[in-house]
């Protein structure tokens, strides 16, 4: 069986004055690192990460497992 891992970063809160720095290096950082331990790693960054579609792959990994 597969490992799985979803990793989420979001650095750029568009309006809100708000945007932090780091949080998508760090799903690259951790990603890179899940993979060499096997994981099947599934990243969604800044404006990929939706509510909708942070639910649905988090159901996706979920279904998977």
């Amino acid at each position: 069986m597969a490992k799985l891992a979803l990793c989420i970063g979001i650095n750029d809160y568009p309006g809100t004055g708000s945007d932090l720095a780091g949080c998508v290096n760090d799903v690259r950082d951790w990603s890179a690192m899940l993979q060499k331990k096997e994981f099947v790693v599934s990243k969604l960054i800044d404006k990929q990460a939706t509510g909708k579609s942070i639910r649905s792959s988090i159901e996706s990994t979920i279904g998977k497992a």
